[in-house]
């Protein structure tokens, strides 16, 4: 019977659908005003993340964060159905120290490729296609939050507190204000 169980089973993992990882997407490249540095723009997906060659922080980074387990369990029922839109600078600092991590958390917490889209910026914070037109993106990168197609909130360039105490509060709908709330909102 053992055997019989065991048989069924590498027949089912052995035939089951297969799910090819996501393809990167076409981009443009540009460098950087000052230093040269390559950089992609566009709408990208994280496979242009992990195989472009000037995106290796990515990985790197991602690895690095360490996950606050307690954190995810509590904030995973808050994000059920969420999407997400991330606005980045594959050559900014500040995108290569946090979009590693704002992936990790929310991949923790079941986000989906596809409930996310990713713009690659330029220096200037804009795309070709003009992606950011309307959104207000003032500084990168920047995580929004949308629940049924309506924005909650949005993390810019740097969490207020930390990116767990600051995304509790948007999944939570809590008051929050972004580092650059005051500037927009006067």
């Amino acid at each position: 019977m053992k055997k019989i169980v065991f048989l069924i089973f590498l027949f089912l993992t052995a035939c089951g659908p297969t799910i090819e990882p996501p393809k990167p997407l076409p981009v443009t490249e540009q460098t950087t005003f000052e230093e040269g540095t390559p950089y992609i723009i566009g709408a990208i997906n994280r496979a242009n993340l992990l195989t472009y060659a000037h995106s290796q922080w990515f990985q790197k980074e991602y690895d690095f964060f360490k996950l606050n387990t307690d954190w995810v369990e509590e904030m995973k029922p808050y994000a059920q159905g969420l999407q997400y839109q991330l606005f980045l600078g594959t050559w900014c600092e500040d995108s290569q120290r946090e979009v590693p991590a704002m992936f990790k958390i929310l991949d923790a917490l079941g986000m989906q490729d596809q409930d996310i889209l990713i713009y690659s910026m330029d220096e200037d914070k804009v795309t070709p296609q003009q992606y950011e037109k309307g959104l207000n993106i003032i500084n990168i990168p920047t995580l929004i939050f949308y629940k049924d197609g309506q924005e909650m909130n949005r993390i810019v360039e740097f969490p207020v507190e930390s990116l767990y105490k600051d995304m509790a509060k948007i999944l939570k709908s809590e008051p929050y204000q972004d580092a650059y709330y005051d500037l927009v909102h006067p």
